[in-house]
């Protein structure tokens, strides 16, 4: 537990600036999990203007922020699924005991 006044003023604000964070980083989340659903422009455009926000914040880094947006441009303009990873498949064999 912090004793100075100022040190408990600093864990103070840094509970709110992770509620901050946090915030952005699930709504940025959950605008690309709606653009790999839908597959559209509208959903991508709104996308863009989060990623950007979140860039402006300082909360992602500007090449993150260029990946996402590459990565989500050509799985709406593909037309396709995020790529799922696969489980291998089960294999028949039985031990003889």
């Amino acid at each position: 537990m912090a004793n100075l006044s100022a040190s408990k003023k600093n864990i103070r604000k840094i509970k709110k600036q992770s509620l901050r964070n946090k915030f952005v980083l699930t709504n940025l989340k959950t605008v690309t999990k709606n653009v790999i659903k839908q597959h559209d422009q509208p959903s991508l455009n709104i996308a863009y203007q989060k990623i950007d926000s979140a860039l402006a914040k300082g909360k992602i880094h500007r090449n993150k922020a260029n990946r996402l947006k590459s990565r989500l441009a050509n799985i709406t303009l593909n037309k396709k699924s995020a790529p799922v990873a696969s489980a291998p498949a089960p294999t028949d064999v039985q031990k003889n005991s």
